[in-house]
């Protein structure tokens, strides 16, 4: 069985390093909600990734396996999903517009939140065919963690040329690492990756980190609650207040690092908990869908 769980890992592994939240956010977000699901449910979950694997059928499936699946398939030329990663929201609005934050775009798709729900619909879909549910499930795992990344619920426009930043991607910054040493880098990279790597390299001590000194107390259930569009104003709320808290000479240093990383640790967090309620509610037997 070990043998076969690690040949489904290796199979379904990113082939290049993916973007929001980078690999090692996803795969904390996934493991936190697989530690979550019920029984009944993961087994749902091997079922559906072993139809894609069918030499692998009863294996145990990681979820973080798959966390950054929809990265790479944005890359292989789907430029239609280009959108679904992320809703811009106006740094200086405090609240999510449908109708001017999520507009289809025929060529690169809508937003984050529209994209969630429909891939949860499918998911919770068992007359859809098995490959349209794996893949669905595939992109809930990754949306709900991009969701909560709060450089993707945001962008500054510039009043002057109407110009955005595309969510911090074009803001250029000086991250100082864990050793002191600065590195040039951008701002949504670092919300992404260089906070969670300065923190601790390997992602599985992150989630044992989570939890034993976030996690326990917790009233789960109050956490889990709301929508994808509070989960992304909430998150939104967050790039306001710390995200685009920095010096005006762009260094981003020790005291940015002790403002961001508590919301880095509660976002990845509340990713975990949110996406295991997802699961559970779309793949929990009913009558319907045994």
């Amino acid at each position: 069985m070990r043998r076969a769980w690690l040949a489904a890992l290796l199979a379904l592994l990113p082939a290049a390093p993916a973007w929001p939240w980078g690999q090692e956010g996803h795969a904390i977000v996934a493991e936190i909600a697989q530690r979550r699901v019920s029984p009944p449910v993961n087994a749902k979950i091997n079922d559906l990734l072993s139809s894609e694997l069918p030499n692998l059928k009863g294996a145990q499936f990681s979820l973080a396996s798959v966390a950054s699946w929809a990265d790479d398939y944005r890359a292989a030329k789907h430029d239609e999903t280009q959108r679904w990663h992320f809703v811009d929201i106006p740094y200086d609005r405090d609240f999510y517009n449908a109708t001017a934050d999520c507009q289809l775009d025929p060529k690169y798709g809508d937003c984050i939140v529209n994209a969630l729900a429909r891939f949860r619909t499918a998911l919770a879909d068992c007359a859809r065919p098995a490959a349209e549910r794996a893949m669905a499930l595939k992109f809930v795992v990754h949306f709900v963690g991009d969701i909560h990344q709060p450089l993707h619920d945001t962008t500054a426009i510039n009043p002057d040329t109407a110009a955005d930043d595309q969510g911090g991607n074009l803001v250029l910054v000086t991250f100082v690492d864990k050793f002191g040493q600065p590195q040039s880098s951008n701002l949504h990279h670092v919300w992404d990756t260089d906070l969670i790597m300065r923190k601790v390299y390997d992602w599985g001590e992150y989630v044992r980190l989570l939890e034993t000194d976030w996690l326990p107390g917790k009233d789960v259930v109050a956490l889990q609650a709301g929508a994808p569009v509070d989960w992304a104003q909430d998150a939104h709320k967050a790039a306001q207040i710390v995200a685009y808290n920095f010096r005006p000479d762009h260094v981003l240093d020790d005291e940015y690092y002790k403002d961001a990383i508590p919301i880095v640790d509660r976002q990845l967090a509340l990713a975990g908990l949110r996406l295991a309620r997802v699961l559970n509610e779309a793949l929990q037997p009913t009558a319907q869908c045994p």
